[in-house]
C-alpha cells in the first residue's frame, strides 16, 4: 500500500476498535505502515508480559514488539485505564508532533476512551456509604433501590436495569454521596470530547465468521504453548489479578489441574471469548460518532486503504475549513 507518510495540515488520530478476532492486528499493521507511524496497542491485557500466545499479542521480531504498549508490564501489576492513559497519551502527542498522524488500535473499549478523551471517572468509593446500601440492597432488594435511585437521578435510573444490582448500588453512591452528585452526569463514555480530531473506525463481522475465527483461535492458542504459559506464571499471579484476567488463565488452570480436558478447555475458552465478542459489539453500537466498516469476506489491505482514505479525507476537511475561516 502507498500512501501519505507525511501529513502537513492539522494533526489527526486514527483509531481502531472491533470484537476480538475480526482482524485489527492484519488492518492496523498496514494503516500504521501506510501513514508512516508505529501502532499503539489499546488491549488491556496485551500490556503483560508473559503470556504473549494466552493474550494472542502480535509476534515480536528480533525481541522488539510490533506495536507500542505491548508487553510493558509484569503479569502481577494492576493496571487501570488512568494507567493506561498516562503512557499512551505521551505516545500520541509525539507521533502527532513529527508526522501529524497518530494511530491506535485495540478492543478495550475503556482503554481507548481514556486514551482519546479525558473521562469524568466517577469518584473513590465510601466504603461506609457503600456497605449501608449493599445491607439495604439484601434486606430491600434492587428494585427498591432503583426507585429510590428514579428520585434522585432519572437519567441515570432510565439508563440502568432494575435488576443490575451492582450499578444501582454505585449510582445511588454516587448521587448520595455528593452535594448535587449524579451517576449520568459521570457517564462520559459516549460522549467524545476528543483532545484531538479524531477518526474512530469501527470493524465488525457476520456473527458466524467471527465465531468461526474465536473458535479457530482458541484451539490454536492451546495447540501452541498457552498452557506453558500459565504453567510458568502460576506461581506469581492472584486469581482476578494482572495477566491472570486474560480469558483463558482460568480455563487453562482448570486443565492443569485435572479438572478439564483439553477439548473442553478449548470450548470453554472459545465460549468465554465470544461472550466478550458481544460485549465489545455493544460498545461500538454505543460508539456513535464511530465508522463502522464490515469487514466479512474482505481482505486486510482492502480495509485498511478505506481507513486510510478516510482519515486523509477528514484531514483535508478540517485543512479546508480552517482555509475558509482564514478568507472570512
Amino acid at each position: 500500500m502507498g500512501g501519505p507518510e507525511s501529513a502537513p495540515g492539522l494533526p489527526v488520530v486514527v483509531a481502531l476498535f472491533g470484537p476480538t478476532g475480526v482482524g485489527k492486528t492484519a488492518v492496523g499493521a498496514r494503516v500504521a505502515e501506510t501513514l508512516g507511524v508505529r501502532v499503539i496497542s489499546c488491549d488491556s491485557l496485551q500490556v503483560y508480559r508473559g503470556l504473549p500466545i494466552l493474550t494472542n499479542q502480535p509476534q515480536a521480531v528480533d525481541g522488539r514488539h510490533a506495536e507500542a504498549l505491548v508487553g510493558v508490564a509484569g503479569p502481577e501489576e494492576e493496571w487501570t485505564a488512568a494507567v493506561y492513559a498516562s503512557r499512551a497519551v505521551p505516545l500520541i502527542e509525539q507521533d502527532l508532533a513529527t508526522t501529524g498522524w497518530a494511530f491506535i488500535s485495540g478492543g478495550t473499549g475503556l482503554y481507548l476512551r481514556a486514551a482519546l478523551a479525558p473521562l469524568a471517572m466517577a469518584p473513590p468509593a465510601d466504603a461506609a456509604l457503600r456497605a449501608s446500601l449493599e445491607e439495604r440492597l439484601r434486606l430491600e432488594g434492587p428494585e427498591r433501590l432503583h426507585s429510590e435511585l428514579a428520585e434522585r437521578d432519572p437519567t441515570a435510573a432510565a439508563r440502568i436495569h432494575p435488576r443490575n444490582a451492582r450499578r444501582v448500588v454505585r449510582a445511588l453512591e454516587i448521587s448520595m454521596g455528593e452535594p448535587g452528585g449524579a451517576f449520568s452526569e459521570r457517564d462520559e463514555l459516549w460522549k467524545p470530547r476528543y483532545r484531538h480530531p479524531t477518526l474512530l473506525v469501527g470493524l465488525t463481522m457476520d456473527r458466524h465468521e467471527l465465531w468461526e475465527r474465536i473458535d479457530r483461535r482458541a484451539r490454536e492458542m492451546v495447540q501452541r504453548g498457552a498452557v506453558e504459559e500459565v504453567r510458568h506464571n502460576r506461581m506469581v499471579l492472584q486469581p482476578g489479578k494482572g495477566a491472570a484476567k486474560a480469558i483463558g488463565y482460568q480455563e487453562i488452570v482448570a486443565l492443569l489441574d485435572g479438572e478439564a480436558t483439553e477439548q473442553q478447555t478449548i470450548d470453554r475458552i472459545a465460549q468465554a471469548t465470544r461472550r466478550y465478542a458481544k460485549r465489545q459489539l455493544t460498545w461500538m453500537r454505543r460508539l456513535e460518532d464511530a465508522v463502522i466498516m464490515d469487514a466479512t469476506g474482505r481482505e486486510p489491505d482492502d480495509l485498511a486503504r478505506a481507513v486510510v482514505d478516510l482519515a486523509v479525507g477528514m484531514k483535508a476537511g478540517f485543512d479546508q475549513e480552517r482555509s475558509d475561516d482564514a478568507v472570512r
